[in-house]
């Protein structure tokens, strides 16, 4: 790219035709949000009509850890140059042609990555040459935070842990309601993803106060901003009950409903049996029409057995499953 620049600089001088031409950023410094779009623009003067056949538009990104830079769009002659461009930017990066007749060379990028980050070169050769560096800076807020809490095996300890992604690198802090640090025993830690975002997750192993509310807080030094969630006593109760609440509304409607229909069906065959004896004495008194006082008082004293024995059996197998059911 270098060589490039020389040659054409040299042209320009031979030319005489450089002190004339000054290229111009009207901003030096870009932010970008991550997964945004970003525009990039320098100037150069056209006087009057621009000729598109005699124009060059290089755009190149540059770190000072990278021994050779990339080549982000070239439009050489009025044309754009596929072949050049780097892997990086084919599909996302792409010049303004609209506004090349009014000096103006816009670089627009699409879903802007951690990694387009660094200085770009603007080069424009138009009847001279020129060119200037514009810095882009990509920022990638730590949006959300995914929280989780869970009881430790066998102990009286619960585990609160928060995670989230974001650029450049948060701290992680631990606060109850009161604004009381508890980051002492976090165990904070992070791995890189391919887009070049940190995947930041922080544990916290404690004794929680259960009338006190919890909150870990991603602070983003370099951006000066701050995000925060929230673990409510409420989640934390949810956990170590819901297990047993799912349980017992179970069991008492099952219980409940196989309670009354044992008593239905005890109900059912006490009453099946009394017909059927009311029956064979019918026809015993078809056979004998004048029956003694004693048999009207056996009728009653089994009329009663009947009643107690169906509420003692109802009431006995509701007690035995209800029993068996909650252990």
């Amino acid at each position: 790219m270098f060589q490039i620049l020389t040659i054409l600089l040299l042209d320009t001088q031979l030319s005489m035709v450089s002190a004339l031409f000054t290229v111009e950023v009207p901003q030096q410094l870009y932010i970008a949000e991550y997964g945004n779009n970003v525009t990039m623009e320098c100037r150069f003067p056209v006087n009057g009509s621009v000729n598109l056949e005699l124009l060059t538009v290089v755009w190149e990104q540059k770190r000072p850890d990278w021994l050779k830079s990339k080549e982000v769009y070239t439009l050489r002659n009025g044309k754009a140059v596929p072949p050049s461009q780097h892997p990086d930017y084919i599909g996302r990066a792409s010049l303004l042609h609209s506004e090349l007749k009014l000096g103006r060379a816009i670089l627009q990028i699409i879903s802007v990555k951690i990694t387009d980050a660094g200085s770009y070169l603007c080069l424009i050769n138009y009847r001279g040459v020129d060119y200037k560096y514009i810095t882009l800076e990509v920022k990638a807020s730590y949006k959300r935070i995914n929280t989780q809490v869970m009881r430790k095996p066998g102990e009286d300890m619960f585990v609160f842990m928060c995670q989230s992604e974001g650029f450049p690198l948060a701290e992680v802090f631990w606060q109850n309601e009161k604004n009381f640090n508890l980051s002492g025993p976090a165990n904070t830690t992070y791995t890189l993803t391919a887009d070049g975002l940190y995947n930041v997750t922080s544990i916290l192993t404690f004794k929680p106060n259960m009338s006190e509310n919890y909150s870990c807080v991603f602070w983003n030094k370099e951006l000066n901003g701050e995000t925060s969630a929230h673990i409510s006593t409420s989640a934390l109760m949810s956990t170590q009950y819901s297990g047993q609440k799912s349980l017992m509304s179970f069991i008492i409607p099952t219980c409940v409903t196989v309670a009354v229909l044992l008593s239905a069906l005890i109900i059912f065959q006490k009453r099946k049996s009394f017909k059927n004896g009311q029956s064979r004495k019918g026809r015993k008194r078809k056979l004998n029409p004048n029956p003694k006082d004693e048999n009207r008082d056996d009728t009653n004293t089994q009329t009663e057995a009947l009643y107690l024995s169906t509420v003692t059996a109802s009431r006995d197998s509701e007690i035995w499953f209800c029993e068996n059911s909650s252990s």
